[in-house]
C-alpha cells in the first residue's frame, strides 16, 4: 500500500496555506489600496497587486506540489543532501535580493550620480531588478540542473528584463523594487 502523506504533501499543504492566507487575508489588510485603483481617470496599480501575485503563486505551487506527492506516494526522507541545497537555495535568493537593493545605487555612486534622483530614470530604474531579478534566476536555475551555463544566463537575465517591463510599461506612476525604498 503507498503512503499517502509524505514530506511532499505536507510541504505543499503549507505553501497552500500560506499563499492563501497572503491573497486573501495579508495583501488587502496590509495595503491602502486594491490591486488596482482609478486615479483622475487613469488606472494606476495598487499596493495589494504584487503581495496578491506572490500569495496566488504560492498557493498554486503548493498545490500543484501537494498533487504530486499525493500521486506518487512515495515516503521521502529529509538528508543533508537536502539541507545544503537549502542552504545554497536561500545564499541566491539573499544574495539576488541584496544585489537587487545595492546595484542600483553602487553603479551611480562609481559615475557620480545620486540614484534617488534617477531612480525612476531609464536605465537606471531596470539595473537592481534586473541584475538582481537576474541573478537570481540564474542561480535557481544553475543549481536545479547542477551546472552553470552561459545560454541560462542569458535567458534569466532576458526573463528579468521582461518582467520590469511587464510591471512598469502599463503604469507611469511605478517604481520598480526596490527603487521605492532607496
Amino acid at each position: 500500500m503507498r503512503e499517502r502523506v509524505n514530506q511532499d504533501v505536507i510541504l505543499g499543504a503549507l505553501a497552500l496555506l500560506f499563499g492563501c492566507f497572503i491573497a486573501l487575508y495579508w495583501a488587502p489588510i496590509d495595503s491602502d489600496t486594491g490591486i488596482a485603483e482609478k486615479v483622475r481617470s487613469r488606472w494606476s496599480i495598487g499596493d495589494a497587486l504584487a503581495p496578491t501575485v506572490a500569495g496566488v503563486v504560492i498557493a498554486t505551487s503548493g498545490f500543484f506540489i501537494a498533487l504530486g506527492g499525493i500521486l506518487r506516494g512515495t515516503k521521502s526522507t529529509l538528508s543533508a543532501k537536502n539541507l545544503t541545497y537549502l542552504i545554497f537555495f536561500l545564499v541566491i535568493v539573499f544574495s539576488g535580493f541584496l544585489t537587487m537593493r545595492y546595484a542600483g545605487p553602487i553603479i551611480a555612486g562609481a559615475l557620480g550620480e545620486e540614484y534617488r534622483v534617477l531612480r525612476d530614470e531609464r536605465p537606471w530604474k531596470y539595473i537592481g531588478f534586473i541584475l538582481g531579478g537576474g541573478g537570481m534566476i540564474f542561480g535557481l536555475m544553475s543549481l536545479a540542473e547542477g551546472r552553470i551555463s552561459l545560454r541560462r544566463l542569458i535567458l534569466a537575465l532576458l526573463i528579468a528584463a521582461a518582467l520590469a517591463l511587464i510591471y512598469d510599461l502599463p503604469f507611469e506612476d511605478l517604481l520598480l523594487p526596490p527603487n521605492g525604498d532607496v
